[in-house]
């Protein structure tokens, strides 16, 4: 956009609320930059890959990029398609919302994009490889020696790897749920910032060009090229930086609500155990007693100011779209969105995955639980089992047919396009949750 944009669409969002003056000083720019667009190719194939760890450079580097030029090919394709196929004279808000329709289809296929990338980097931060060999080796020499009586050793260092195996599975769980819900939600916020531009440029370049049939793409270009550097930015940090940080965090508050848990000893557990441990765990991660208006995972995508300091080989206009997307995720709409989404996804996870395994699940308090003495109980070993293979599927497993009907709503107006594969369960009960976030970003 020219320096005579209007400057209410292109102030930082920070800009617009008291929740952050500090960073807003620092980071804030005050309007949408010139953009320099002659090397953008070559900036943007390498941003995402250096000083890399975790996952791998080669790994997050071509993933990154390859997840980046997907979403906004699929955004300029949906552009492209509405704008061949609607009415000129279909009014601004129909155009708006047709467009947030396409910004929510990019963001769902993205994340299927993302999701074999962040199964690989949870597993490789909570492997449980070595312990399961070791056991099969105990296993193996007890049967050797005919199942006799073990040493003390032995029975000790049995029970340490199956104690290592539940932490690291219950760890597992609740960290695919964190990492699965802050990806959902930057995709969100930086695709309908990228929505919302786009469609802004085109109108300004509509105004500016009356002899033109159809607006120039060289805008869709610009922030497409840029867009993609900052898609390559932001996750290159969560799954390299982020995601690790965020499993020792989860693994110490797991360490801490299961110390008294035994696998070996025979330990058998409730429903009603097992969501004890989540909302348990849930208490030290998010920090829900404190009742801030921001969110207590940030801190696990928005990197420290030693990395920021690393931003500067970016262009302007990146550096411009990655500010908008901290301020956005430094909000308390943000903060609000990412809570309903955890709510939405803990609960599923009881009603429809763990409950399963309880014939008669019920939903006591404690006290009622207390006083129960007929709950249903399960051995520990079976539920760990359970909660590290079959309910982590969920969030890999596409849905059925009918259910995804539901709840894509048929093909949002987009007749043309066959009806998309929404990533998993989960994805599609977000919808509601993040209208808000959406608009605002979009906007």
């Amino acid at each position: 956009p020219s320096e005579s944009s209007p400057r209410k669409d292109f102030r930082s969002r920070r800009s617009r609320g008291d929740w952050s003056e500090y960073n807003h000083r620092h980071r804030s720019n005050p309007h949408s930059p010139h953009h320099d667009h002659q090397n953008d190719s070559k900036r943007s194939s390498t941003n995402g890959s250096t000083n890399s760890a975790g996952v791998g450079e080669k790994i997050m580097a071509s993933t990154t990029a390859a997840i980046g030029a997907a979403v906004s090919a699929g955004i300029s394709a949906g552009i492209n398609a509405y704008n061949n196929n609607q009415n000129t004279a279909a009014s601004a808000q129909f155009l708006r919302s047709s467009r947030m329709d396409r910004c929510r289809l990019e963001a769902s296929r993205a994340m299927m994009d993302f999701l074999p990338t962040l199964k690989k980097a949870i597993i490789k931060e909570t492997d449980i490889t070595a312990e399961m060999e070791e056991l099969k080796s105990i296993r193996a020499q007890k049967k050797e020696n005919g199942g006799g009586e073990q040493s003390g050793n032995i029975r000790e260092r049995e029970g340490e790897l199956w104690n290592s195996i539940k932490n690291k599975s219950i760890t597992r769980l609740v960290t695919t749920i964190y990492a699965h819900t802050i990806v959902f939600l930057v995709l969100t916020v930086q695709v309908n910032l990228l929505g919302g531009r786009l469609l802004r440029e085109e109108q300004q370049e509509e105004s500016q060009e009356e002899q033109a049939s159809s607006p120039s793409s060289d805008g869709s270009d610009r922030y497409r090229s840029s867009h993609k550097t900052v898609l390559a930015k932001t996750y290159h940090h969560v799954f390299s930086t982020g995601i690790p940080a965020l499993v020792e965090a989860v693994g110490k508050a797991a360490d801490d609500v299961l110390q008294n848990w035994d696998v070996l000893g025979g330990d058998d557990v409730s429903l009603d155990d097992v969501s004890f441990w989540m909302e348990t765990v849930r208490d030290s991660i998010e920090k829900r007693q404190q009742k801030g208006i921001s969110s207590a995972l940030v801190q696990f995508i928005i990197p420290d100011g030693a990395e920021q300091s690393n931003e500067e080989s970016m262009d302007e206009l990146a550096r411009y779209i990655l500010d908008e997307t901290y301020d956005l995720l430094e909000s308390p709409t943000y903060a609000h969105a990412e809570r309903m989404c955890l709510n939405i996804t803990f609960t599923h996870l009881r009603v429809d995955g763990y409950a399963k395994l309880f014939s008669s699940p019920t939903i006591n308090d404690r006290r009622e639980e207390e006083e129960n003495d007929g709950e249903e109980r399960k051995p520990l070993a079976k539920v760990i089992t359970h909660l590290q293979k079959q309910t982590v599927a969920t969030f890999y497993k596409p849905p059925s047919h009918v259910e995804e009907m539901k709840d894509w709503e048929g093909v949002f107006r987009m007749m043309e396009e066959p009806l998309p594969s929404a990533p998993n369960v989960y994805i599609p009960k977000f919808f509601d949750a993040v209208a808000e976030l959406s608009d605002i970003s979009f906007n």
